[in-house]
């Protein structure tokens, strides 16, 4: 295992890594950051392609133990603890990072599927709800995710972060959501919007074995053309005097109810 040791700010690995922080960089080179041992280790669990590995240069015996384990085909960097410390976006860094590049998911065969389950998410705008999302939605099988314009970024690495390494397992598109729907009903996939006015409970309506549930943005809801496309509006029952679900809650108990309807 080869290590390359940087001491400049000025050097190029470096400035490449910087502009990974902001959503034109990754888009132009098309991969992201993550941070700590955990994401490393989903990234080499899903198969993940690694771009680089940058360690803190006081914690290098560490994880050189721990990336001789793993044999990650990629260049490896020691970075002295400043240097380090410019890349990092967590408080409590541990003191390893890497470049992932974006993975490219293949849709048709999924759209083709039997039984799937689709989200579909429309300007959902909080780091937090994304990445929350994602991790309920791998915890509860779903077939895919669909992140419609005004989403936030899926490379965010706040958005990263709350994934807990869900990135890396969820099939996820970036799509115009109208267009998405269009090509989801030609499929014969049922969408499911929500709404505190809809005439029937979640837990009420049968959801078809091809469906795709729709979420909205934190303070606006689904846009109403696009909750237009929807081919029925469930709601779910809020008895406490609350005016509405936080969206991770919302999909969380939808995305529930899909799965425990699936088990009867």
């Amino acid at each position: 295992m080869l290590w390359t040791i940087i001491t400049s700010m000025q050097n190029t690995a470096l400035k490449r890594w910087k502009k990974l922080k902001t959503r034109k960089g990754r888009k132009e080179h098309q991969s992201f950051l993550i941070e700590g041992e955990h994401l490393i280790q989903e990234a080499v669990r899903s198969g993940a392609n690694f771009v680089a590995v940058m360690v803190e240069e006081e914690q290098r015996e560490k994880w050189e133990k721990f990336f001789s384990t793993h044999q990650i085909k990629s260049p490896y960097y020691v970075l002295p603890s400043p240097i380090f410390q410019s890349l990092v976006e967590t408080e409590t860094p541990q003191g390893a990072m890497a470049e992932i590049e974006m993975h490219k998911w293949e849709e048709d065969d999924l759209l083709e599927q039997d039984t799937s389950t689709f989200l579909l998410l429309d300007e959902v705008q909080d780091p937090g709800n994304v990445g929350t999302l994602l991790r309920t939605a791998q915890g509860m099988g779903i077939t895919g995710v669909y992140m419609g314009h005004g989403t936030v970024d899926l490379y965010n690495p706040k958005v990263v972060r709350a994934t807990m390494g869900a990135i890396f397992h969820v099939p996820i598109f970036p799509r115009n959501l109208e267009l998405a729907i269009q090509s989801m009903k030609q499929k014969g996939i049922t969408i499911v919007g929500t709404s505190p006015h809809a005439g029937q409970c979640h837990f009420d309506y049968p959801f078809p074995s091809r469906t795709a549930i729709l979420l909205g943005n934190e303070g606006r809801g689904v846009n109403p053309d696009v909750l237009a496309q929807a081919d029925v509006e469930v709601q779910i029952p809020m008895p406490g005097n609350t005016e509405s679900f936080n969206v991770s809650v919302t999909g969380a108990i939808l995305m529930y109810e899909r799965v425990r309807q699936s088990y009867r």
